[in-house]
């Protein structure tokens, strides 16, 4: 059983690598095509064509979600 786990775990950190020359490579050729920085994906961006949403709008939108759910449970206990 452990042999397995040994060679997934091995299997594991060269796919790790092999990914991390990808990311290399990719960065690398973005700035030989635009001269700029490498371009990373920051957590917050939303996959697709929307834009980010900004901190405070995320809060807002949050605060407005957990009024609705303190409505709608006050009413169900009624």
């Amino acid at each position: 059983m452990s042999e397995v786990l040994e060679g997934l775990l091995q299997k594991r950190a060269s796919l790790s690598a092999e990914l991390r020359a990808l990311n290399a490579s990719i960065a690398a050729y973005r700035q030989a095509l635009n001269g700029a920085a490498p371009q990373t994906k920051s957590a917050a961006t939303v996959s697709g064509t929307r834009p980010t949403m900004s901190l405070a709008a995320r809060k807002k939108l949050s605060l407005l979600a957990k009024a609705r759910w303190a409505k709608k449970r006050k009413e169900e206990k009624k």
